[in-house]
């Protein structure tokens, strides 16, 4: 019988999050993140091999809990309602996931995938985000009958650009979102796709 894990990924991976946002990345050793987590230094090398993967896995499991519930929305039959659910979802992750939308502003996935040496964790960076470019492309066709580089523009304005601007200045700050957030965001995602 296997022995029971102490200490969880999503634990360790917590606890570099953590580390990162209130001291900076350079503050994210591997000891210091055995020390804050509590796991041993030589299980989460096993784990994750390096600290660039680590904090390569942080981002990933970031993105993937943003893209679950906007992904979600873009597939709703109505292409405006999608737009508006999409944009929402933006809004909702940062309220709902502080931390993890955080995160999001604070790294670069070309940093990550440039500090990668394992070739697998860089084929997953790059491609990590194609659902959503897939989504995105799909609304506009659907929300504009085409996919040409205006219209692809306007949809990721509306459905990504607006609602990801509107909360990052409170994300960098730490703060929370304003309660009136979201209905500034609709109301100009709704200025967005109803432009002539």
């Amino acid at each position: 019988m296997p022995r029971p894990t102490l200490h969880s990924t999503d634990a360790i991976l917590d606890s570099a999050r953590e580390l990162l946002l209130e001291q900076g990345a350079a503050s994210a050793t591997i000891e210091a993140i055995a020390s804050a987590s509590g796991a041993p230094t030589g299980s989460i090398y096993h784990r994750f091999g390096s600290r660039d993967a680590m904090l390569a896995r942080l981002w990933i499991r970031a993105v993937r809990r943003s893209q679950e519930d906007f992904l979600a929305a873009c597939a709703a039959r109505d292409p405006r309602l999608a737009v508006l659910g999409a944009a929402r979802s933006i809004i909702e992750f940062c309220r709902n996931h502080p931390a993890d939308a955080r995160l999001l502003v604070s790294l670069r996935r070309e940093d990550l995938i440039q500090a990668t040496e394992d070739d697998g964790l860089k084929a997953e960076l790059e491609e990590l985000n194609r659902p959503v470019e897939e989504a995105v492309v799909d609304l506009a066709r659907r929300l504009f009958g085409s996919a040409r580089r205006r219209k692809l523009d306007r949809t990721l304005l509306a459905t990504f650009d607006l609602p990801y601007g509107a909360a990052r200045r409170y994300l960098i700050m730490g703060t929370p979102l304003p309660g009136h957030l979201e209905a500034d965001v609709e109301a100009a995602v709704k200025a967005v796709i109803e432009l002539p």
